[in-house]
C-alpha cells in the first residue's frame, strides 16, 4: 500500500487554528436555565464520553494497556468497572440519542447519522439527563461533540433546549482528524468552566471527546507514519468477503466491506503479502488514537484533582457511545453488523464516597445497556432509586439499576440486552452519492464503483450471556414495520465454543438455541425497543418519527 508520508507536526498543525475558531463558538457560561431545588449532600457528576472506543478486545493485556493508557488506567483502578456494557445502537447519532435520553432509537426516531439535512434531530421535547437533573437541582453543562441535530450542533447556546448550558459550536462531529485537532480545545473549555464554576454545585458536567473516532478515516486520511508498531498480525477473528459468504454471514456485511469501507476510509488489501501488515497497522493507529485521547482525559482528571474539596464530592462516569471493528471480521468503522467490537463499550464509575465504588478496580460482569445510562445518573443525583416511582420518569422506571450493581456485586443485571442499528444502507449511500454535496465531498460524479445488490439493512439483535442472535430485515416504506414478504438474514453466535466467542461460526439455522432466541427477540426485545411512551411525550415522539420519515425519503431508503 502506498502510505502517504505525514508527520505529527502536519497532522496537528491545524490544531491551533481549529482551537481559535472553536473558541469563537464557545457557549456562554451564564446560561444556567431553570432548575429545581437542590438537596443537601448531592454529589457533583462528571461524565466523560469518548467516541468509537470499544471495550478492550484483541489489545495488549491489562498491565501493558495500563502502561500505554495511564490516565484511563488510573480512572479504571479507582472505579467500579462494567465489563459487559453495551451500546443500544452503534452509529454516532442514534447511540447518543439513547445515551442522553434512556430511550431507544425506535422510540425517538433518532436513527440516522449524517451532517446537516441528512442527520437525525433529537426532538427538543424529549427529556435528557440535562433536563432531568436540572429538575433535581443540578446545573448541567456540556462541552464537546453533540451530533443530535443540525440546529443544536451549530447554534450558540443551542443545547439549552436539551437541558445543557455551554456547548462547543459548531459541534465537532467527527470529520477527518477532528479528534486530534479539537479534543484539546474541548478540554480547554472544561478547564475554563471549572476554574470559574467548580464550587457552584451540585453540577453535572459532560466532556464529550472525539477520539479515537479519527480511525474512521484512516488510511484515506493518513495519520503520522511514526506511530509505534505494537501489532504484527491481523485480528484473530479477521475475515475476508469469501469467509463471510462461506460462513453464511448476512449479505449487508459483505456489501459494507466491498463498497462502504473503501468509499469512506480507503481501500485495504484482504489477501497478498502486504495484507497482514496493513491490518496490523490499523490496530496500531487505533491504539495510538486511544493514547491521544488518554492524554486529554488525563487533563480532565488533573483539573478535577486540582480542587480536592470538589474532587472528593464528584462522581466520575466514563463511557463511549459505540465501538469500532478495527479489522475484526475484515470490517472498519461500525454499523452493518452487531459484533462485540462495535457494541461492547467501557463503563467506569468512580465514587470517592465509596458507595458506588466499594472495592476500587472490581469488575462487574452483569449485562448492562446504554439505555440504562440516564437512569444511572438519576440515581446518583437523587441518592437512591426513589425517582423510579415518580410519574415523570415512568418510562425509565424498568431500566436496569447500574448504580445498584456498582454498590453490590451480587445485584442482578439484565437477562439480555437489545440492540438496533438502522443507519445508512449501501443503497441509501449510493443514492446520496448522486447529491451535489456528495459529489463535492468525494470529488466524483457518481458512485465510484458498482453498487451491490440490495441487502436487508435494518438490524435488531439480542445478546444473552450465552449467545447472540441478529436479524436483518427490510422495512415497509415509511414505517418501522418489518416487511415479511421480503427475505431476512440471521446470524447466531454460541459463546460455548471458541469460534462462537470470536463470532466466526454463524450457527443460524443449525442451533438448538435459535428458537428460544427468536422468541425472545419477537416477544420481549422488539416490544422493549418500541415500548409505548406516556402521553406527555407524544408530541416529542410524533416530531421524532416525522423527522425519521423525512430523512428516510431524502436518503432514498
Amino acid at each position: 500500500m502506498d502510505m502517504t508520508k505525514l508527520s505529527r507536526r502536519k497532522v496537528l498543525g491545524g490544531a491551533a487554528v481549529a482551537a481559535g475558531a472553536a473558541a469563537m463558538g464557545f457557549g456562554g457560561y451564564e446560561l444556567l436555565g431553570r432548575r429545581g431545588p437542590a438537596s443537601a449532600g448531592q454529589p457533583n457528576i462528571l461524565v466523560v464520553i469518548v467516541d468509537q472506543m470499544r471495550a478492550p478486545q484483541w489489545f495488549p493485556d491489562t498491565q501493558q494497556l495500563g502502561a500505554l493508557l495511564p490516565n484511563l488506567d488510573r480512572l479504571r483502578t479507582r472505579s467500579t468497572v462494567f465489563g459487559s456494557h453495551y451500546s443500544a445502537s452503534n452509529m454516532c447519532t442514534p447511540s447518543r440519542g439513547v445515551l442522553t435520553t434512556g430511550l431507544y432509537s425506535h422510540q425517538t426516531g433518532c436513527l440516522y447519522t449524517g451532517e446537516g439535512p441528512t442527520e437525525s434531530t433529537l426532538a427538543v421535547r424529549f427529556p435528557t439527563w440535562g433536563t432531568m437533573l436540572r429538575d433535581a437541582g443540578y446545573r448541567t453543562w456540556w462541552w464537546g461533540k453533540w451530533h443530535l441535530g443540525s440546529a443544536a450542533d451549530n447554534t450558540p447556546d443551542g443545547l439549552d433546549v436539551h437541558g445543557f448550558s455551554g456547548g462547543t459550536y459548531p459541534s465537532p462531529n467527527g470529520a477527518p482528524n477532528q479528534g486530534l485537532q479539537q479534543d484539546p480545545s474541548i478540554v480547554d473549555q472544561f478547564t475554563g468552566w471549572f476554574d470559574a464554576h467548580a464550587g457552584e454545585g451540585p453540577w453535572c458536567t459532560t466532556v464529550s471527546l472525539v477520539n479515537p473516532h479519527d480511525i474512521c478515516w484512516w488510511p484515506k486520511n493518513p495519520l503520522p507514519e511514526d506511530v509505534p508498531h505494537v501489532f504484527n498480525a491481523k485480528p484473530v477473528n479477521f475475515e475476508t468477503a469469501d469467509d463471510l459468504r462461506r460462513r453464511g454471514k448476512p449479505q449487508l456485511q459483505i456489501d459494507y466491506m466491498n463498497f462502504m469501507s473503501p468509499l469512506m476510509t480507503g481501500a485495504m488489501d484482504y489477501t497478498g503479502p502486504d495484507a497482514a501488515a496493513q491490518w496490523a497497522r490499523c490496530l496500531d493507529m487505533y491504539l495510538w488514537l486511544h493514547q491521544q485521547v488518554d492524554t486529554q482525559i488525563g487533563r480532565v482528571l488533573d483539573t478535577l484533582a486540582s480542587r480536592p474539596d470538589v474532587d472528593n464530592n464528584t462522581v466520575v462516569v466514563f463511557t463511549s457511545d459505540h465501538g469500532e471493528y478495527a479489522g475484526s471480521h475484515g470490517l472498519r468503522g461500525k454499523g452493518a453488523a452487531v459484533y462485540e467490537e462495535s457494541i461492547r463499550v467501557p463503563l467506569y464509575i468512580r465514587d470517592p464516597s465509596g458507595h458506588l465504588t466499594p472495592n476500587p478496580g472490581d469488575t462487574r460482569t452483569q449485562l448492562t445497556s446504554s439505555a440504562d445510562f440516564a437512569a444511572l445518573l438519576l440515581t446518583i443525583a437523587h441518592g437512591d432509586a426513589g425517582w423510579r416511582s415518580d410519574s415523570r420518569y415512568s418510562y425509565l422506571s424498568e431500566r436496569a439499576d447500574i448504580a445498584g450493581m456498582a454498590a453490590d456485586a451480587t445485584a442482578s443485571g439484565r437477562p439480555w440486552i437489545a440492540h438496533a442499528t438502522d443507519d445508512m444502507s449501501v443503497e441509501e449511500m449510493a443514492a446520496l452519492m448522486k447529491s451535489p454535496l456528495a459529489k463535492k465531498f468525494f470529488g466524483t460524479s457518481g458512485p465510484p464503483m458498482e453498487i451491490p445488490t440490495s441487502a436487508p439493512s435494518h438490524i435488531v439483535a439480542v445478546r444473552t450471556p450465552e449467545a447472540k442472535l441478529g436479524m436483518y430485515t427490510y422495512w415497509k416504506p415509511g414505517t418501522m414495520d418489518i416487511d415479511t414478504s421480503r427475505p431476512s438474514h440471521h446470524e447466531l453466535y454460541d459463546y460455548a465454543t471458541d469460534s462462537g466467542v470470536q463470532e466466526l461460526d454463524n450457527v443460524a439455522g443449525r442451533s438448538a438455541k435459535q428458537a428460544d432466541l427468536q422468541a425472545l427477540l419477537d416477544h420481549q426485545v422488539l416490544p422493549e425497543l418500541r415500548a409505548p411512551l406516556p402521553a406527555f411525550l407524544n408530541e416529542a415522539q410524533e416530531q421524532g418519527l416525522a423527522n425519521m420519515k423525512e430523512l428516510a425519503q431524502l436518503r432514498g431508503g
